[in-house]
């Protein structure tokens, strides 16, 4: 029997979506995407910083 406030029956509230769940995974993902990349730049950075420094002066130990 439907409720009379929201109209909405219990089956079909268990079956729906939990929407809030939903926006915190996408967010989640995107935070988790972002410190990839983040940490991918930093990487890449450092290696260029390193390349750069020993071509500079080859005889410089590593």
């Amino acid at each position: 029997m439907p409720d009379q406030i929201s109209g909405i029956t219990a089956k079909e509230a268990g079956s729906s979506p939990d929407v809030n769940n939903e926006v915190d995974a996408e967010a989640f993902q995107s935070m988790l995407l972002k410190g990839g990349l983040m940490l991918m730049q930093s990487m890449q950075s450092d290696a260029t910083d390193a390349l750069s420094d020993n071509t500079s002066n080859p005889d410089a130990p590593f």
